[in-house]
């Protein structure tokens, strides 16, 4: 539970300094209709992690959306994965309490049989389901990163940025004699 709580401060405090930085930052919903995950390249200038928030999403659901400014569909995963914790460990405790093992330590039997097998499918079926959840959150931080992306790309790419370029060149210019003759030098452009 420690880890939990610790794990939704850091991605918290990450959210606000991420929020911050870039404030006119779309929501997903929106974003979804007009971008398509599967035309996104990668810039040096992305400002969310795709494959870092993918990777942090399947250890701990939620943290890749809440990173990525998805404040509400973050707190769902992290709510699903609290109760699919919660179910996983009470279904083990209660599995420990009730279980007869031999002198290796192998399940041999229940004391009560209808509620160890109980148990047993809750514990099973809540660790695949914690799987699911594991996977779908990774999956979902990455389009919403992708996605992200690609909104700030477009919204960098319209305001070009003022280049200023120095490159030797030879010009020809006529003569008083009305020859053509070389001229060296060097040129400063400014683009806009």
């Amino acid at each position: 539970m420690k880890r939990l709580i610790i794990t939704i401060l850091i991605a918290l405090s990450a959210f606000a300094t991420v929020d911050a930085q870039y404030a006119n930052n779309a929501k997903y919903r929106d974003l979804k209709e007009v971008y398509n995950h599967k035309e996104y390249v990668k810039q040096t200038t992305d400002p969310y992690n795709v494959g870092w928030y993918e990777c942090a999403s399947f250890f701990v659901p939620g943290i890749g959306q809440l990173l990525s400014g998805e404040i509400w569909r973050g707190l769902a995963f992290i709510g699903g994965e609290t109760i699919l914790m919660s179910m996983i460990v009470d279904a083990a405790s209660t599995i420990d309490k009730i279980a007869i093992t031999d002198e290796k330590g192998f399940l041999t039997g229940y004391t009560d049989e209808k509620k160890g097998k109980t148990n047993m499918i809750v514990l099973l079926s809540s660790l695949g389901a914690d799987l699911g959840l594991a996977i779908w959150s990774s999956i979902d931080a990455r389009r919403i990163a992708k996605v992200k992306n690609m909104y700030y790309q477009d919204l960098i790419g319209h305001e070009k940025p003022i280049e200023l370029g120095f490159a030797p060149s030879i010009s020809f210019v006529p003569s008083p004699t009305g020859s053509i003759r070389p001229n060296a030098g060097i040129a400063l452009n400014i683009m806009f």
